[in-house]
């Protein structure tokens, strides 16, 4: 390993810790849930970590399948657990968030066969989660989101309406840099292309598909929720949102202007995230 490369993977180490620092707080989760359990899911690269979340009241609705933001390379389970607790309990319902395999120790698409893995499981598991097993609900925020979206298009494609909703938290739609380029004046995205770039060489050039090359005529009924000028993909999330309304497709739209990308995991910290 060269020097540069022990240089990037301390700095990777350190973002991690700090990020678990800042967004890992136990007290931060949602109070009255009637369940939190703790999990394992097996997956591709071994078992994947995974938290259940069910509501007081929760209703007799498709589970939630949550996918972690962190731009492929930080945050897991339990940075999102304050996020995943609140959507369980506001929502009156039951999610399941689960653990991927980050970049740069596995290349994607090992990303997509976590995914793909942990959505087999849930389908096959709902029912003992109270859940119905012809059905699920899947969400994320920024990478995650990206996840949920190939995933739910994929399910779709194969059974139709198995996926009935998809719920995109400040989504990531695509790495490719020239699009990137276009709008880094014009759109406040300096620190998002240069997050962009290192994203896409940490999963593997720009190996990641563009979600605006993708035909979304499986696309299910969509949620987006995104922030306003400290939100670097937001320019990105509206334009897929007027391809999903171009493809026919209900979308409910969001927006926070004082939101920042990332900002719905500081729930310890604003009340604005909540």
């Amino acid at each position: 390993m060269s020097f540069i490369e022990k240089a990037e993977s301390a700095v990777l180490a350190q973002t991690r810790r700090a990020m678990r620092t800042l967004l890992a707080i136990p007290k931060a989760r949602a109070e009255g849930l009637a369940k939190v359990e703790e999990l394992e899911i097996p997956g591709p690269g071994g078992p994947m970590r995974a938290r259940y979340y069910e509501a007081a009241d929760a209703a007799d609705a498709p589970l939630v399948l949550f996918f972690h933001g962190g731009g492929f390379v930080t945050c897991d389970i339990d940075t999102h657990d304050s996020i995943c607790s609140y959507l369980a309990e506001a929502s009156s319902g039951r999610v399941l968030s689960v653990d991927y395999r980050l970049a740069p120790e596995t290349r994607f698409p090992g990303q997509i066969e976590d995914a793909r893995a942990a959505c087999a499981w849930a389908f096959q598991n709902a029912p003992r989660l109270g859940a119905p097993s012809d059905k699920l609900a899947l969400a994320g925020d920024s990478a995650g989101a990206y996840l949920a979206a190939t995933m739910a298009l994929e399910i779709n494609r194969a059974t139709l309406g198995a996926v009935p909703l998809q719920v995109l938290l400040y989504p990531l739609i695509h790495v490719r840099d020239s699009l990137w380029a276009e709008e880094e004046v014009r759109n406040f995205r300096f620190l998002g292309r240069v997050a962009a770039f290192y994203i896409a060489r940490s999963l593997g050039a720009e190996a990641l598909p563009s979600l605006f090359d993708v035909d979304l005529a499986a696309a299910p009924t969509t949620i987006v929720a995104g922030g306003g000028p400290l939100d670097p993909v937001r320019a990105d999330a509206k334009a897929f949102i007027d391809a999903l309304r171009k493809a026919d497709k209900r979308v409910v739209e969001r927006k926070y202007a004082a939101l920042t990308h990332g900002g719905l995991n500081l729930t310890h910290y604003s009340k604005l995230a909540v």
